[in-house]
């Protein structure tokens, strides 16, 4: 796929952003609308997507790719762990900031997101690895992550273990799975039921964006672009992680090939919607979430593409 390609595919998916702000700021688009679209996706629509990508004929290459896509977003994840400590540090960064900003930086949008933007650029193959992703982040998002959140909240909150558990099984996780399932074992639905499957998963893309540009609509601008920790995690999130996933990529499988394509363009996805979710869970710094994520959702736009040329020449 060539540069114009790439940039035409990811303007086609973010301009569904639109709708979403507009039916926001004209009161139209209600917290509650978002909220039943974002459980609509989360335990229907998404793992329709994934479902659906995985009904594919069985590879051994695929499955063999499986194991190098879950090793690299796991180097990633720690390594950018590692990183954001090192980084409070440095810059001494008060309590309520420090674990909320290496929960941004290792953890993005790879669901919501990701997923989308992959299946308009490259198709079901691209999907299969990034849900693979996405399965990687959720497992260290719902242990290692929250731990984070707690650590930067005014009044930390002790979770049990049942709570980690339930927060991993998930209908997204469960979609993986079933899709692995069914692609190991060389299952095709009948098209009487994966025909239906197909065109729920379909609307996982426009739905995602719509709620996006509707979370933008809540936010001043001015505001928005006036933090400058804002800025730090756009460059840490959009420019350092999928970097690093890059030069681990190059070290371990090279470049060039659709999995090394997917692995560095879903590390470079924007801050998890889930930093929001949980910081308003554990009485952590809300408003610091929000910025990031808006303001990396919007910047991504272009960083996106970037990674993506940069990949198809060198």
């Amino acid at each position: 796929m060539g540069t114009l390609e790439i940039i035409t595919a990811l303007t086609k998916t973010f301009i569904i952003i639109l709708p979403g702000f507009v039916l926001k700021k004209m009161g139209i688009l209600t917290r509650e609308y978002t909220q039943g679209m974002s459980s609509l996706i989360t335990c229907i629509t998404y793992p329709c997507l994934v479902i659906s990508a995985m009904q594919m004929e069985f590879s051994m290459r695929v499955l063999d790719n499986c194991k190098y896509v879950v090793l690299i977003f796991m180097c990633v994840i720690v390594i950018a762990m590692l990183l954001s400590k090192l980084i409070t540090r440095i810059l001494k960064l008060p309590a309520s900031r420090s674990g909320m900003l290496a929960f941004m930086l290792v953890f993005g949008n790879t669901g919501f997101i990701g997923l989308p933007v992959l299946n308009g650029l490259f198709g079901s193959e691209a999907v299969f690895y990034g849900a693979l992703c996405d399965a990687s982040y959720d497992l260290f998002m719902f242990t290692v992550g929250i731990s984070l959140i707690q650590s930067s909240a005014a009044e930390e909150s002790k979770r049990r273990m049942s709570e980690t558990l339930k927060g991993l099984i998930n209908p997204c996780f469960f979609g993986v799975i079933i899709g692995l399932i069914l692609y190991i074992s060389g299952t095709t639905l009948p098209d009487i039921i994966g025909g239906p499957v197909k065109s729920i998963g379909s609307v996982t893309s426009p739905l995602a964006m719509i709620i996006v540009g509707s979370h933008l609509a809540d936010i001043r601008f001015r505001e928005l672009f006036t933090n400058k920790y804002s800025y730090l995690v756009c460059l840490l999130k959009l420019i350092v992680a999928p970097a690093i996933a890059l030069v681990l990529v190059r070290l371990i499988i090279g470049t060039g090939s659709l999995l090394s394509t997917v692995i560095v363009i879903q590390a470079a996805m924007p801050v998890a919607m889930c930093s929001v979710i949980f910081s308003e869970q554990y009485k952590a710094d809300v408003s610091f979430a929000t910025k990031g994520v808006l303001l990396t959702t919007l910047m991504c736009i272009f960083t996106i593409p970037l990674f993506a040329v940069l990949l198809q020449n060198i």
